[in-house]
């Protein structure tokens, strides 16, 4: 057999990210807290920026709506995942022994946000009910960001793809063989989940856009507390109308002056690229933010006119609503929508909530989609809540007392539901003697 050395030249296409593209996309997905402190670090690095007025950093607190000692507070000492976390579940009225569940768990995580021990090794060691720390921890799945205190990517990715309404058999088939995709490659991959090579790609492409560690920002940094950017308000006339009452640019500006000095004395060949690298990191900030705050606006328009009904008389009016469905409509990239979903708050006369909380699967696949998985849940939940210790149903029950509101659903998906709540069995309720239920974010 013969060997030889030999050069050959081909060409392909590929896409790839500038540096400021992938700050755009970071900016897509940073909530308002994290947007300012990452506003304000290239102030520090930019002579080219500053806040207008001349305003410090402790001046945000115009934008964030607080109180200045709350601000001050704030900025101190931000807020972290866990703390909030253990907010929104102590916000769906959470006992003291769920509460320490809870405590348990987000002790327990390791540096990505995965359990790393099993539940029942946990409850065993903290002397806790096993069911009830399993119930809590499905609890804490998906509360914002989603995907904490899972014990696997697998799960991390379904939880999420769940909450957004975008399981169907084909995923659920690729996420029990996603560990083949490390060892193996795609195409071992799609013949251990039934589907073909470009199924699986497809598939693939979908579970990029979502947050494989939620516990930890891209950039590494703490992820910070709750604050809403949007705020839907109902006219006089009756229609609902979203605002950003303030958005970040409107805070920042150019130092005019130094331009001027500059182009009257050019700096020397020394400093001319520094020069050059700021004014350009400068004119990127002042286009990124405007376009941030156009498209987080445009989304939340889209979505919650889409979702008024559910504004207007709660979670039981929630009708169907995918992101892809949302990217159709906007002309945008799923993953995109996906980014600008993530960890953005609307405030509304029912409270605040997350954006992605308007988003929901369809019970039914084609053209009935009419119903919500969402607005299922909220009217179980109701329905539980309703519930006495002397007179506890059963999932069979609960089922048919679903089909007289309007949704067909089977005792399994009504368990299936029950414990996305994080609500105990019917045994279990009898048990306690008291029902309990946390309504859901």
């Amino acid at each position: 057999m013969v060997v030889a050395l030999g050069h050959k030249v081909r060409q392909n296409q590929r896409l790839s990210l500038t540096p400021g593209m992938k700050e755009s996309l970071q900016l897509l997905k940073m909530p308002l807290p994290a947007l300012l402190d990452f506003i304000d670090q290239k102030i520090a690095d930019n002579p080219f920026l500053d806040w207008k007025d001349g305003m410090p950093p402790s001046a945000l607190t115009r934008l964030s709506g607080f109180a200045q000692d709350a601000a001050d507070t704030l900025e101190a000492r931000p807020p972290s995942t866990a703390y909030s976390l253990l907010h929104q579940l102590a916000a769906q009225n959470a006992s003291p022994l769920e509460q320490r569940c809870a405590l348990a768990i987000l002790d327990a995580l390791d540096e990505q946000g995965r359990l790393a021990i099993p539940p029942a090794e946990l409850a065993r060691r903290q002397h806790l009910p096993p069911g009830l720390l399993e119930q809590v921890r499905q609890r804490l799945l998906r509360l914002e960001p989603c995907g904490v205190a899972a014990l696997s990517l697998e799960e991390c990715l379904r939880v999420q793809l769940e909450e957004l309404g975008e399981v169907d058999t084909d995923m659920r088939a690729l996420l029990t063989h996603l560990p083949l995709l490390a060892r193996r490659g795609v195409a071992p991959l799609a013949s251990a989940a039934g589907l073909s090579v470009q199924r699986t790609t497809d598939l693939l492409a979908r579970l990029r856009g979502l947050e494989p560690f939620p516990w930890r920002q891209a950039d590494g940094a703490q992820p910070v507390g709750l604050r809403p950017e949007l705020v839907a308000q109902k006219t006089d006339a009756g229609q609902w109308t979203i605002t950003l009452p303030d958005t970040p640019e409107d805070a920042i500006c150019f130092e005019t002056a130094l331009i001027t000095r500059i182009r009257s004395h050019p700096p020397s060949d020394d400093t001319a690229d520094m020069t050059t690298h700021w004014l350009a990191q400068a004119r990127w900030l002042m286009r990124a933010l405007p376009r941030r705050s156009r498209s987080l606006l445009a989304v939340a328009r889209h979505v919650l006119h889409y979702q008024a009904a559910c504004l207007e008389h709660g979670p039981q009016a929630l009708r169907p609503l995918s992101m892809t469905q949302v990217a159709h409509a906007l002309r945008l990239n799923d993953s995109t929508i996906s980014r600008i979903v993530a960890n953005k708050y609307v405030q509304t006369p029912r409270g605040t909530l997350p954006l992605r909380a308007f988003f929901s699967a369809a019970l039914k696949q084609g053209e009935d989609a009419t119903q919500a998985s969402g607005a299922a849940r909220a009217c179980l939940l109701r329905l539980l809540e309703s519930e006495t210790p002397h007179r506890v149903r059963s999932d069979q029950d609960y089922a048919e007392a679903l089909r007289q509101h309007g949704f067909s659903l089977s005792r399994r998906t009504v368990v299936k539901y029950r414990k996305m709540l994080g609500i105990p069995s019917s045994f279990e309720r009898m048990q306690a003697g008291q029902t309990g239920p946390a309504r859901p974010v």
